[in-house]
């Protein structure tokens, strides 16, 4: 409804842009130790070093985008139950601002993994053995992005890089802010709908927000479990010397899933977008859409039957 078709659109494309640099970059993201990183295999890279840091900084750049796009999704969504007339923040100039603020937060991302976490002989030398282990890669067949929180000095004792100190702390801010977006908009959603529900002036409006209530309650705790958290062990882990090791796998699996599970909620509890997901398969298999709920339940008891 409105622009949130327009925000909508926007998410899928920029989904598609990340789907789009995952597929060049083929990264593998580690933690081990004081550091983590995300590297790539020059092995099969046909340009120069130097393009294929900026396509992984590039990929980084993806990371600072996608919580902001989840916070406007809440806040859009939140004003939309509201229904206090704040969705004209959402039109004209103001639109256009929205959408900028999901890019800035990309260029921060951006900006720490080309200015920050370059390559160094200090970090180069600490995951060497770690890459080659896990990975089966000389760090000379590779470029990465890396925060080494405990490098050591010329005596080689171990001592806090403020600079990475003070990236983490971009990087924990920029989540944060979202996060808490997120929460809040989410909660009050939730009770903005129980009322709906409490009051809705027809049977209909009652079913509908229902749907929209518990496909909410799943869209929240979604890039919770499969984003915000992942992220900040992986960020963390190593400033409080916690080796995750393998477990840090796990953030790249996580982080890959999200885009393709957020619509999932929507597309299966809302009972309109279900019956047309069934139909686009009915379309393909060139038989007729039931139109009536109890034809959907007639044809699920002759499918059970003929199991």
């Amino acid at each position: 409804m409105g622009n949130y078709k327009l925000l909508m659109i926007y998410f899928s494309s920029f989904s598609m842009f990340f789907a789009i640099c995952d597929i060049i970059v083929r990264p593998f993201i580690h933690s081990y130790g004081a550091c983590f990183f995300m590297i790539m295999s020059l092995k099969e890279w046909p340009f120069s070093e130097g393009s294929a840091q900026m396509a992984l900084s590039t990929l980084c750049g993806c990371g600072g985008v996608t919580p902001f796009l989840i916070a406007i999704h809440f806040i859009y969504r939140f004003f939309a139950l509201e229904r206090k007339g704040n969705l004209k923040y959402f039109k004209g100039k103001y639109l256009i601002a929205w959408f900028i603020i999901p890019i800035l937060g990309g260029f921060n991302w951006f900006h720490l993994s080309w200015f920050y976490y370059r390559r160094n002989e200090k970090t180069t030398e600490y995951i060497r053995q770690t890459v080659f282990e896990n990975f089966g890669l000389h760090m000379n067949e590779t470029v990465y992005s890396a925060a080494f929180f405990y490098p050591p000095d010329d005596n080689g004792v171990p001592h806090l890089d403020m600079k990475i100190l003070r990236s983490y702390a971009i990087l924990s801010f920029s989540l944060a802010i979202p996060f808490n977006i997120m929460i809040f908009t989410g909660f009050m959603s939730h009770s903005k709908i129980k009322k709906l529900i409490e009051h809705g002036e027809c049977e209909y409006t009652k079913r509908l927000q229902l749907q929209l209530h518990k496909a909410l309650v799943v869209q929240t705790f979604l890039p919770i479990f499969l984003f915000f958290l992942p992220m900040g062990a992986l960020f963390t882990a190593p400033l409080l010397h916690v080796d995750i090791g393998s477990w840090s796998y796990l953030t790249t699996y996580l982080y890959a899933l999200y885009p393709a599970v957020d619509p999932l909620p929507i597309m299966f509890i809302v009972e309109e977008y279900r019956k047309a997901f069934y139909e686009l398969f009915d379309f393909c298999l060139c038989t007729p859409p039931p139109t009536k709920v109890e034809d959907v339940s007639s044809m699920y008891r002759n499918s059970e039957a003929a199991l």
